[in-house]
């Protein structure tokens, strides 16, 4: 029971985080999930402002950079709660 309390927890915060990435980005949280799942967000940065999708690009582009954050255990926490059962990391 306990299992199943802490999964769904996980679900609804997982949920409320791309919910509000979502309204930040102006972007359908289907959408935005199935574009961070084929590592293809590029569209989503559309609605940004100039200055804020420019920041995002130069922290994508930079490996090594991208790489640090993604590697942090609480980035990694948060990318397997939105991803579920898919995450392989």
């Amino acid at each position: 029971m306990e299992g199943d309390f802490n999964q769904r927890n996980k679900n609804e915060n997982a949920e409320y985080l791309l919910n509000k990435v979502s309204q930040y980005l102006g972007q359908d949280p289907d959408k935005l999930k199935d574009a961070v799942m084929k590592g293809n967000i590029s569209q989503s940065l559309n609605n940004l402002s100039g200055q804020d999708a420019e920041k995002i690009k130069k922290i994508l582009d930079n490996k090594n950079i991208t790489s640090k954050l993604l590697s942090s255990p609480k980035a990694q926490k948060i990318w397997k709660d939105i991803i579920g059962d898919k995450y392989n990391g």
